[in-house]
């Protein structure tokens, strides 16, 4: 545990009090960044409204926008999604934990802070252990977008991190060797039968094709 001297603090989650620490200074409503499968994202309760609305101006990212929620299991699906087809079970089972975020149905009683109004929310369990066991401790689910200024690269290390947002965010939550640099997590949106890539990334398209066959699979910009 390392006080950087601007209030942002360095945590090791090989440390397992880092991990209640962390999950304590969420739970009361700090923005933290903690290590994904993929970057390092900034995380927030999502129950929490002036903690996700904090996310947003720390990364000068518009209100319009949405961002991914981090779950420790897919039982907590039913916090925020509808319903989960055949075809989401399928790729749930073969992809989770990993980087692959699913859009699937919200529920209506899912935050506006999170659905921005619409009726869908984006998920996903990450397979970082030590966020894992971060998110496990808390008891819920977090969003989890890149951590990084707005257009500007995503921080893959704990050192970049503090080089883009010491003093604007309470921790750092530091696990590099949880971080496969490459990249991002691929983004699907589920509905019934049909699956629409909306973000190629780290899951190619055959592999996600092979979970569910061939004809259920299309990209975005192909319809």
């Amino acid at each position: 545990m390392t006080e950087t001297g601007s209030g942002t603090r360095l945590l090791s989650l090989s440390q397992p009090e880092s991990i209640i620490e962390g999950a304590r200074l969420l739970r009361e409503g700090a923005v933290v960044a903690i290590p994904t499968d993929t970057l390092y994202g900034l995380a927030a309760a999502i129950f929490d409204e002036r903690a996700v609305e904090s996310v947003f101006e720390i990364k000068r990212r518009s209100r319009e926008d949405r961002v991914p929620v981090l779950m420790a299991s897919a039982a907590d699906l039913p916090l925020l999604c509808r319903n989960v087809s055949p075809t989401g079970w399928a790729l749930i089972e073969r992809f989770w934990p990993g980087p692959f975020t699913l859009v699937l149905p919200a529920r209506r009683s899912a935050p506006d802070w999170i659905t921005r109004g619409r009726d869908t929310v984006a998920v996903r369990v990450p397979a970082a252990r030590s966020t894992l066991e971060l998110l496990e401790v808390l008891g819920e689910p977090v969003v989890g977008t890149s951590a990084n200024i707005h257009r500007r690269p995503p921080a893959v290390t704990a050192e970049q991190v503090l080089g883009e947002f010491e003093g604007q965010i309470a921790a750092v939550l530091a696990d590099d060797a949880a971080i496969v640099q490459g990249s991002p997590s691929t983004v699907a949106a589920v509905s019934e039968d049909r699956v629409t890539i909306l973000r190629e990334g780290m899951i190619p398209l055959e592999e996600i094709r092979g979970a569910v066959g061939p004809r259920a699979v299309v990209r975005a910009n192909t319809l």
